[in-house]
């Protein structure tokens, strides 16, 4: 089992190493591109099948994720302005 954190520590990994890939977006795309095609196929299929899963539980998570953290931070007591 994971470590309550695990999942979104590795989230920040993989957002880090996507953004180590180039300077801009095609450049990252055309490095990753060439990288996938260099992979064994049986492997590039399963890495296929893991990026499937990860683009529609994101896309399925987000706006959950986004709803929670708005219901907590308005929950939060609001400091006083002073003036």
């Amino acid at each position: 089992m994971l470590t309550p954190n695990e999942c979104w520590t590795d989230l920040h990994r993989l957002a880090a190493s996507l953004d180590a890939e180039g300077l801009t977006r095609e450049e990252c795309a055309d490095h990753l591109t060439d990288e996938v095609l260099a992979i064994p196929p049986l492997v590039r299929g399963e890495l296929l099948r893991e990026l499937r899963f990860l683009l529609a539980e994101l896309t399925r998570l987000e706006p959950m994720v986004i709803n929670a953290t708005n219901a907590v931070e308005e929950l939060k007591p609001r400091s006083k302005e002073v003036g």
